[in-house]
């Protein structure tokens, strides 16, 4: 039986084409039936606004302040069996600090409560940041700071990327999601497909503070894995049969 799930997402276009729907994108992948509400502001705000007891329940929030359609005579904390955000990073924003990423972390630690966040390093666009079909260099890839609200990156993105993002196919979508899960292991020092996202935000501030650096990493292949983790050893077997590309077990 398909459960529904709520995804809280940043921005309207880059978010809601990676994610797709049913017959394609990242969301073909999970069996569940699914609601997405953009936020349409960086994560900063909705931390600020659950610090300053404006909602307990988030789904009520995005049904009052965000055009969350749920009918009248249901409850809104009965409705979703699962919530994600899927945001960005953002270092360059203003009311961004080190010691509020990682309190949001913590906050939106739970799928079944809070919500359980992704986050983007830098930002959305890290999804599309394969100068190859494998990117053997993924693994390692950093961008430096600050990006200048964004722009940058974006522009460094479509000059490099070896995507085509209106013609995603199916095992371009497998090998995005593999070296994304590949990279982010590396990141947080995982030896099995339980990623320490702690210990993954941990080594991005660190990179951060000491070199004015970060590393290049999609979580929304890792959303995918971590609600269907049965779909991980199909993906390793297409991609490595398709690209004879192999990652670590």
């Amino acid at each position: 039986m398909k459960t529904k799930i709520l995804l809280i997402v940043e921005g309207d276009v880059e978010e809601v084409r990676i994610l797709g729907n049913h017959a394609h994108g990242l969301l073909k992948l999970i069996d569940a039936d699914y609601e997405i509400v953009t936020f349409a502001n960086p994560i900063y705000e909705l931390y600020e606004a659950y610090k300053n007891g404006e909602y307990d329940d988030i789904v009520t929030y995005l049904r009052h302040f965000k055009g969350l359609n749920i009918e009248n005579d249901k409850l809104s904390k009965n409705l979703f069996s699962a919530i994600y955000l899927i945001f960005d990073f953002e270092p360059h924003y203003h009311k961004y600090s080190d010691e509020d990423i990682i309190d949001i972390l913590s906050v939106f630690s739970n799928e079944t409560e809070n919500g359980k966040i992704y986050i983007n390093y830098p930002m959305v666009e890290a999804f599309y940041h394969l100068k190859d079909l494998p990117d053997k260099e993924y693994v390692n890839r950093v961008v430096s700071l600050p990006l200048k609200n964004g722009k940058e990156y974006k522009k460094l993105v479509n000059s490099e990327t070896a995507i085509q993002k209106n013609r995603m196919t199916d095992k371009v979508l497998e090998l995005i999601i593999l070296q994304n899960f590949e990279k982010a292991k590396k990141i947080a020092e995982c030896c099995d497909s339980e990623i320490d996202y702690e210990q993954l935000l941990k080594n991005q501030l660190k990179l951060k503070n000491c070199n004015n650096q970060l590393y290049v990493l999609s979580t929304f292949p890792l959303l995918i894995i971590d609600y269907n983790q049965d779909i991980l050893t199909s993906i390793k077997k297409n991609v490595e049969e398709i690209y004879k590309y192999k990652i670590s077990d």
